[in-house]
């Protein structure tokens, strides 16, 4: 494994948000969230416990890390999925570059750390630890 992708690794997995809101806030936030990611030209594919943010499913095809997002009850959390399957090989296979990728995932979780943030006053409790 290069420095690169060491380096790519070891941030991803440093990404976990959570915040505890009143259920009818989470959807709301949630919106949010979705909107903020898509911005960016990420897409948001509906997963059984909230959302997969990516920019092709190829990403989640190939089994490479990609932006979380899961609702339970009132709880919303934000995890980066198996950040150690980064690999150049797959990545390129993607059309990604190591840089370009980690670059891309880490803002996406800076822009819903953000949204998080917007409702901190209203959180019964809030967790953001990013790179």
């Amino acid at each position: 494994m290069s420095d690169e992708v060491s380096m790519c690794v070891e941030e991803l997995s440093r990404v976990n948000m959570t915040i505890i809101l009143d259920p009818e806030l989470i959807e709301g936030l949630t919106r949010e969230v979705v909107v903020e990611v898509e911005k960016m030209g990420l897409k948001a594919f509906v997963r059984a416990e909230g959302y997969a943010f990516m920019r092709s499913e190829v990403v989640g095809q190939l089994g490479l890390p990609h932006l979380r997002y899961a609702v339970a009850g009132d709880r919303a959390m934000v995890w980066v999925r198996a950040p150690y399957r980064l690999r150049e090989d797959l990545l390129a296979a993607a059309g990604f570059s190591i840089g370009e990728y980690c670059r891309e995932v880490l803002e996406a979780a800076r822009r819903i750390a953000s949204v998080f943030e917007k409702y901190g006053d209203r959180a019964r409790g809030i967790l953001i630890e990013l790179p």
